[in-house]
């Protein structure tokens, strides 16, 4: 056997005492042979299927499962009990819908009760963002579709919805859409819940229809803005704010507090069940002292004088002289506020911008003039106090002064002749003031310090802290400013200029009004106001006055000038209203402006002489001379306040004022 060629499959060898098959050579044989001699378990030896993959990458690749699902289970811990209430309050967001309730505006009402500032209803088109169709090209169509049937451009919509952080609170896309746009997007949406029509309110101020000076008064809501939104964490996209007038500076009493109500709703987004509700606090209603027949009375009597005199721009000031009330503010010319009642027109918004006679503009206590005479009682008042002149004190007035090469006039050729206090307020004698302003070769004046120090004093060159926003504080020149600002030296033709109301002197019809009322009273200083009270009822008084206890100047003092501005009335420059039925004082007023311009006019008055109840300060732009054009005016409107006050004496309507007052004063918006 031994001399057998090999077998080709089974190669033998001899090793020991038999034959052995060499299994290293056919080792694809070896799983279906049993050698006995040497038997081996299958577990004992490597089995590889397939390509063997080396350790190093076998290492890599756990690691990387290990930190994968690391990662996985770290980010499932921090969803589950981290995160856990952000996750949750998304769940309960699919199922529950917060609807605000909005809370009533509070009503603004006139002294006699009757509303100048209401809600009424009004459509709003709102849309909330996550539930629009998540494709962009489909949610666009939609949007597109809807804002064609309202006149807004999908990039009008898109920056509503942009303004809101928040894609699950409700937005207004358009406020006070008309009747007819309104149903025909009712019908287009059916029941979309993304975007749908609701009933909301806006404001209507019935009087300012006919009125339009109540206008700047009562100024207007708006939507709010980003700023606003911003400074008002409290408020909404969806919220109106105060924009100007009491509506801005009493915001936050009249605004309220919004409600909520959540409901569950199904997969179909329909309501199932209320969750919860939270009623809405209401506005608190606001209560003015202005009174709308004297308004009116003061807006008529204006107008027909400056159309008269085809003017185009003024103001009034009426003002109980006793606490500072307001009885009426007229600025001409004004604007309808109801045009900024829901949408606002372009066109309407474009022409009130554009307007050069500035409607928007409060003229009453933000328009800046040179005072002209109307100044010279606070000025007469200062000579007396600091013991320059007495009532006895006269001066020759022989057509104005001269200093140097120049010439300071007076009004009247030739003079008044020899003029002491009050027949100098009474005819308006400048060289009487230049005199006790600026002084005159031995006579020593006031002086620039001590003028600018009393001028202060009467409320000149400050804001008088009246109860709307946008005040005008005016401005009163110094030695230290004109040397700042202009680089030239005080002269004592500037002090001249000042003692009679012109140079850089600037005040606002308030601030006339005001200096009037406080030398009607007698001395005390009053803080000028709109609001009264407060409550449907008018059970929460906010100021029964702003008058001081103690007189800006001497008593004497105070009733020597009030004698003068009597004088001005009876024989004076306001002669024009020495007839009426009860007695008046006052003071004209010229103001030179601009070179080429006609000046503007002034008067200033208050009645009865006795008892101050009345303070009217009429300013007309350009009206050229205060006693042909002012006094008219101021006339009327006394007339028209001396009927009413007829026609309520027997009543108790108008609370009782005493002497002595005390001033609360609210937190304002603005």
């Amino acid at each position: 056997m031994s001399n057998r060629r090999p077998h080709k499959l089974f190669p033998w060898s001899k090793r020991g005492l038999g034959l052995q098959v060499k299994r290293s050579s056919h080792s694809e044989m070896a799983h279906e042979v049993l050698f006995e001699d040497d038997f081996t378990h299958l577990k004992d030896r490597p089995l590889f299927l397939g390509v063997v993959v080396p350790r190093s990458r076998f290492v890599v690749t756990m690691i990387l499962i290990f930190v994968i699902i690391t990662i996985l289970l770290g980010r499932a811990m921090t969803m589950q009990i981290l995160e856990s209430t952000t996750y949750q309050a998304r769940a309960e967001g699919n199922r529950l819908r917060t609807k605000i309730i909005p809370a009533r505006r509070g009503i603004i009402r006139d002294d006699d009760g009757r509303i100048l500032a209401e809600n009424i209803p009004s459509f709003d088109l709102r849309v909330i963002p996550w539930l629009l169709p998540k494709d962009p090209n489909t949610r666009d169509d939609l949007l597109a579709h809807v804002g064609r049937q309202v006149g807004m451009s999908l990039e009008e919509i898109h920056t509503v919805i942009a303004s809101e952080k928040d894609p699950s609170q409700s937005l207004t896309l358009m406020r006070d859409v008309p009747y007819a746009r309104a149903i025909a997007v009712q019908i287009l949406l059916g029941s979309d819940p993304a975007i749908h029509i609701t009933i909301g309110s806006k404001r209507e101020y019935p009087y300012s229809k006919n009125i339009e000076s109540l206008s700047h008064v009562l100024g207007y809501v708006g939507a709010i803005s980003p700023r606003e939104l911003a400074a008002h964490p409290q408020y909404r996209q969806v919220d109106l704010i105060g924009k100007v007038g009491i509506e801005a500076s009493y915001e936050s009493l009249l605004h309220g507090i919004p409600g909520e109500q959540q409901t569950e709703v199904n997969a179909q987004n329909s309501v199932t069940t209320i969750v919860s509700r939270r009623v809405p606090i209401d506005g608190t209603d606001i209560n003015l002292s202005l009174d709308v027949d004297i308004q009116r009375a003061a807006e008529r009597a204006l107008h027909d004088e400056l159309k008269l005199k085809h003017l185009t721009r003024g103001a009034v000031i009426v003002m109980d002289p006793r606490d500072g009330s307001l009885l009426a503010v007229v600025s001409l010319p004004a604007y309808n506020d109801n045009i900024f009642s829901g949408t606002v027109s372009s066109t309407q918004y474009r022409a009130l911008i554009n307007n050069p006679d500035h409607p928007l503009l409060p003229r009453a206590w933000a328009g800046v003039y040179p005072s002209g005479s109307t100044v010279k009682p606070t000025i007469a008042t200062a000579a007396l106090a600091e013991g320059i002149i007495t009532p006895k004190t006269t001066v020759d007035s022989v057509g104005g002064i001269k200093v140097g090469g120049r010439f300071f006039p007076d009004w009247k050729a030739g003079g008044h002749g020899i003029t002491n206090v009050r027949k100098a307020i009474a005819l308006s004698v400048n060289t009487f003031f230049y005199y006790i302003g600026g002084g005159y070769k031995s006579f020593i004046g006031l002086g620039v310090d001590r003028l600018t120090k009393w001028m202060r004093k009467f409320g000149l060159g400050s804001k008088t802290g009246i109860d709307v926003p946008g005040e005008s504080a005016g401005f009163v020149p110094s030695k230290e400013w004109k040397e700042k600002t202009k680089g030239e030296h005080w002269y004592t033709g500037d002090t001249y200029n000042l003692s009679i109301g012109q140079g850089d002197l600037l005040v606002t019809p308030l601030q006339v009004a005001l200096w009037t009322a406080e030398i009607a009273n007698g001395g005390f200083v009053i803080k000028p106001h709109f609001v009264e009270s407060l409550g449907q009822k008018a059970n929460l008084l906010v100021a029964t006055s702003t008058r001081g206890t103690q007189p800006i100047a001497p008593a004497p003092d105070i009733a020597t000038v009030r004698a003068g501005m009597r004088d001005t009335v009876t024989y004076g420059s306001g002669r024009r209203l020495s007839n009426l039925p009860f007695t008046v004082a006052g003071k004209t007023g010229t103001a030179q402006w601009r070179k080429g311009r006609p000046n503007h006019s002034w008067f200033t008055a208050f009645a009865p002489y006795n008892n101050p109840e009345i303070v009217v300060t009429v300013l007309l732009e350009e009206g050229i001379e205060g006693t042909t054009t002012a006094v008219p005016v101021a006339r009327k409107i006394l007339e028209a306040w001396y009927a009413k006050k007829m026609k309520k004496r027997s009543s108790s309507h108008r609370r009782s004022k005493t002497s002595l007052f005390q001033y609360q004063s609210l937190p304002q918006q603005r």
